[in-house]
Formats: structure tokens, sequence, C-alpha cells
């Protein structure tokens, strides 16, 4: 197989011709999705101040140590502390505070024992008899709720008594100030990109804009004589376009912005127009079709005269016919036009590239082993990518091949959920063969 090149090898030239996008300065609510361009620190920490991780009553541990359900320890009731109190409140030595989550410690306590585990939760289980998950009392859980213990109770706040079942330790049931970050934390790196978990721990220290780079706009377009608009009646010969709905749909269900160059006719001049209208309005642009080096090959030509483009023969199948390069500066590539070789290739090619365009830094999805559920017959010269549904069987990935294999069979590839890989030298494979698989979701 003398001319191709090693898959691995083709997409490493691939992602060393491609830079990413300028950062810009994105607001905060902008920001998902989006890598960071530079490290984030955290301005302030958060919790900003200790706080109950739990309902029930703030003690100082020194005064339950070795308490149990049947020796019970009471302790004199102060207060209470709601969520957001602010007014200052001490707890001494023999004395708890009612408290909710996520309201201040109260100065002097130092552990939070559960409301369970008191005899205030019996007050509330009686809200409905014989049941431990009753509504919350009022002090608890809102206006209508019933009362966590009647007036004159041991578990009525302000002056009454708490009988606590259970020994705590220092720190239990406490949010320490910076347990989740601390001031001047690294919050974010470059190429790390915000999730709804970044997004929210960046807005509650604080952070209202990080410098970011945007996500590249693809402009895709097809090229053939034979090819028709999708809802169109095809004639004899024809068929219809599905590689640009296709390629279309993977990148704005990937949240990438797209411009829809539309179906090309195999004219040099239609062509060239389109392409640079392509290198010129986005930031990466994907042809499908025509990119061997044949007579009727136009793609190939038009970018070749117009731009700098390698045409690759990648040692994969399917997807052997690739192309690759610039045009006007923008990062082009070619695709073959067999439906299932253009996916593969998007997904294996230019799907990492466009993570390197939008400055991220994770652009590979991980490889993992799974077990063939059963033989697979082929030759060995290529690297094979063969469609398989994947799933779980007694702890162990399993991957079964979803039927033909050849590139123009998408039917196979709507019944997969990813990839088993097979190397280029090995011959059939029986079933209980290791083999090395990625799935399609990131």
């Amino acid at each position: 197989m003398s001319g191709l090149i090693p898959w691995e090898e083709a997409r490493e030239l691939v992602l060393a011709g491609v830079v990413p996008l300028p950062p810009v300065e994105v607001a905060l609510e902008d920001a998902l999705g989006l890598a960071a361009a530079q490290t984030v620190l955290a301005p302030e920490c958060m919790p900003p101040f200790d706080n109950s991780a739990v309902d029930g009553f703030a003690v100082r541990a020194a005064d339950v140590g070795g308490v149990v359900p049947t020796d019970p320890r009471r302790l004199q009731v102060v207060g209470e502390r709601p969520a957001g109190a602010t007014s200052p409140l001490r707890v001494d030595s023999g004395q708890a505070c009612r408290i909710m989550t996520g309201a201040p410690l109260p100065e002097g306590a130092d552990a939070v024992v559960m409301i369970e585990n008191t005899d205030a939760w019996d007050a509330l289980a009686r809200a409905e008899p014989g049941s431990r998950d009753a509504p919350p009392c009022a002090e608890f859980g809102g206006r209508d709720a019933p009362p966590c213990a009647k007036p004159g109770s041991r578990a009525e706040p302000g002056g009454s008594q708490v009988e606590i079942r259970r020994h705590a330790r220092p720190g239990e049931n406490v949010r320490r100030k910076g347990e989740s970050v601390a001031a001047g934390a690294i919050l974010l790196e470059p190429g790390q990109v915000v999730r709804p978990a970044e997004l929210g721990l960046l807005i509650s220290v604080g952070v209202r804009s990080i410098l970011a780079h945007p996500l590249p706009r693809v402009a895709v377009l097809s090229t053939g004589d034979e090819l028709v608009p999708p809802g169109t009646d095809p004639g004899p010969g024809q068929i219809r376009d599905s590689n640009r709905p296709a390629l279309l749909a993977a990148l704005r269900r990937r949240g990438f912005p797209t411009l829809d160059l539309g179906l090309v006719p195999d004219d040099e001049e239609a062509l060239a127009e389109a392409v640079l209208r392509g290198a010129r309005e986005a930031d990466f642009l994907l042809t499908s079709g025509g990119v061997s080096v044949g007579d009727r090959d136009l793609t190939h030509r038009v970018l070749s005269r117009l731009g700098r483009v390698n045409s690759m023969k990648v040692a994969m199948k399917p997807g052997k016919p690739q192309l690759f390069g610039t045009l006007e500066g923008t990062p082009v590539y070619g695709l073959p036009g067999n439906p299932v070789s253009s996916l593969v290739v998007f997904d294996e090619f230019v799907l990492p590239a466009l993570k390197k365009r939008a400055g991220r830094r994770d652009l590979l999805r991980p490889l993992f082993r799974a077990r063939l559920g059963a033989p697979i017959r082929r030759r060995p010269g290529r690297t094979e990518f063969v469609r398989v549904r994947l799933a779980v069987e007694d702890g162990v990935w399993v991957a079964r091949d979803t039927g033909p294999q050849g590139s123009g069979v998408l039917s196979s590839m709507t019944r997969a959920n990813g990839y088993a890989i097979l190397p280029a030298d090995a011959g059939d494979m029986d079933a209980g063969a290791a083999v090395l698989c990625r799935l399609w979701e990131d």
C-alpha cells in the first residue's frame, strides 16, 4: 500500500496546520462551550463563610462527644439561624442553635447535628403520623408548614432545650470558608472549556467576563452534477444530497455556527466562487466530493489553483481520499463523497481540527478496549473503522458490528454508537478479540 499515510500521522499533519482563533473578551453568560484563552483566578473564596451543610443544630463538638441514642444530651437552644441571617449569635458550652442549610455558623459552634438526630425530628415527623419523610416544619420549610415543636417543648427555639442523640466531630456537617475554592485558586486554564459547572463556579466568586476563543463558523458545500437538493425527486442517475445536511447537523449539534453554501454543480467557476465565499465569510471550510485527482475531481483542481492544499491518501477504510490546506488563510478540508466516508473523516479528522481552531486542549475523545461480540472477516492493509454498537455486558464493553460496512451504507451507521478501530495489519478477528473503540458522543 505504498503512498498511503497512516491515519494517525495524517491527523497530526492536519492538526499542525490549524491555529486557534484570536481570543475575545466574553461576558460570562455567553461563555458556555468556549475555551478559555488565559488562566482565570478566583477573586474571592467560596463559600465566603463557614455554613451549615444540613438542617439541624449548631453545637460545640466537645459538648456532644460520645453521645449515643441511648444516652442523649440536652443543650439550651439560644436562637435560630435561617439561610441569609446576618445578626450576631454565639453558642457557648452547653448551648445549641437551630440552623438551616446554608446559614452562617454561629460564633463558638464547630459542628452541626442533623435534625434527624434530635428530638426536634419527633415533632417534625408528627406532621404526618408514622412518616419520617414528613414535609418540613415552619422553621425549616415555609410559611404553610406545621410548627417544629409545640410552645414550651424542649425543642422550641429561644431559651428552651433540644435533646441531642448522636455525637458530632469538629467540622461535621460544616462547609468551611473557601472549601469549594480559595481566593487566588485557578478556576480555568488556557484551553479549558466552560461547562455548566465551570460557569456556576465562576459566577459564584464574582467573575463577570473571561478572555476566550470564539467557536469557528464553518462553511459547508457539496459538489456534483449527480446530486439534487433534499426534498427533490431525483431523475435517472441522480441522488439526493445527504452529505451536506448531515455535516451541517453534526456541526450544529456541537454548537458550531454554520454557513450553508448549498449544492454546487461540477463547474470550475461556480465552485471557485463558492469556496472563495466560504473562505472569506467563515473560519473553516468543508467540501464534500471531488477530492481525488481524476479529471472530474474539480474540488481538488479548484482548491489547488486558489489555495495551498495537499491531497492525502490515508491508510484507512472508509475515507482514503482526503484534501486539506488553506484558502486565503482559512483552513479547508475536502471530504470524500461517499456518505459514510464523509462522516467518518469528519469525526476523526475535522472535529479535532475544529476543536483546535476553537482553542480547546481536549481534541480527541478517549479510546478504550472492548471485546468483539461476533467474528469479523477482513483483509489487512488499511486501518478499518467498523461501525459497531457498544454496550456493557457483565461489566465488560462489547462491540458488535451493525451490518454491511461499505462506504455508501449509511444505514449501518444509524444503528451504531461508535467505532471499533481494527489495525491495518490485522486479518480475520474472532469473537472475544480485544479491539480499540471510540464512542461518537463527546
